[in-house]
């Protein structure tokens, strides 16, 4: 990026630009090369010139919320990386007609503590969100779920925010799959999810806060917390479980240099201290190659790359 288009880029948004960052800070995998820049948007105006000007420019963005879906190449990315916060990661509500809660949130808000706000709050329909990581508007571009639920069950409109401006689609219009808002490819690399609305009720308060808190030591006591890691990595084939099937494989504590199929749960690749991004791909290519032998089943990645 010339001295120009740098300066440009520094007058468009209110917060601090930073050059050449290393993403694996910004990832719970904490792997990755540096990004060209780093912005943060806090305004829906200041939203829409970046995206202009980025198109105007023909310069590569993409937008990360909280890295925790994540793999970022060991070359880093040679563009800008959005990151939204201010309005574009506030909270409201209001009643609904029909005595229901309207949820009206930035996508950059974290859905963990979305989640956790609510149910402080007495509101019941989000429970499943507790300890779910990333930020709300890549949990409605993954349709992010848990037992048995997810974000499509309970949303009311999302807006998005082009070069062109505004786009509020109502749920009715939307296309889900299961970890997958099939609806979005055609926006894909030109908009961003800058606000949610979800459909929420008011309930037992006491009564939600210990559902939340069992959900929380069911995730607590399968998932892995000592390793870096980017959460599950291959989503669930129908009827079946990403990780019994790499269990069945025997490839719990598979290692490739320093990534490895954790030994507490088969669809976590976690980073045992200095992995390179090569080193989960090779490893995710290993696995994805012995289930398909042993099973007749093809993992697909849940993990977004960079």
């Amino acid at each position: 990026m010339n001295p120009e288009r740098k300066k440009r880029l520094v007058e468009l948004v209110s917060q601090p630009v930073q050059w050449q960052c290393s993403l694996s800070s910004y990832t719970s995998f904490a792997i990755g090369g540096p990004a060209e820049a780093m912005v943060q948007a806090d305004h829906l105006r200041e939203l829409q010139l970046l995206l202009g000007f980025l198109a105007e420019e023909d310069i590569p963005w993409r937008i990360i919320g909280k890295g925790t879906n994540l793999l970022v190449r060991d070359e880093g990315f040679p563009g800008v990386i959005l990151r939204l916060g201010g309005e574009l990661a506030a909270v409201s509500e209001e009643d609904g007609d029909d005595g229901s809660i309207i949820v009206r949130i930035g996508g950059g808000c974290s859905f963990a503590r979305l989640s956790r706000r609510c149910s402080e709050r007495g509101l019941t329909g989000l429970e499943f969100g507790c300890g779910i990581p990333g930020t709300v508007g890549g949990a409605v571009i993954m349709n992010a779920g848990a037992w048995g639920r997810d974000i499509a069950s309970v949303l009311r409109s999302v807006r998005l925010v082009t070069a062109d401006g505004e786009i509020t689609l109502p749920a009715g219009d939307l296309d889900f799959a299961y970890r997958r808002w099939k609806g979005f490819a055609v926006y894909q690399g030109k908009a961003v999810v800058a606000e949610v609305e979800l459909v929420l009720k008011r309930g037992d308060r006491l009564a939600i806060l210990a559902y939340c808190k069992s959900l929380h030591d069911k995730r607590k006591a399968t998932q892995p917390s000592e390793h870096a890691s980017a959460g599950s990595f291959f989503k669930n084939p129908p009827g079946d479980s990403a990780g019994r099937l790499i269990d069945a494989s025997g490839l719990k504590g598979l290692r490739v240099g320093a990534a490895m199929v954790s030994w507490r749960h088969g669809n976590f690749l976690v980073n045992t201290g200095g992995a390179t991004a090569a080193d989960v791909f090779r490893l995710m290519k290993i696995v994805q190659e012995r289930v398909q032998n042993d099973s007749s089943v093809c993992l697909e990645p849940e993990v977004h790359f960079i």
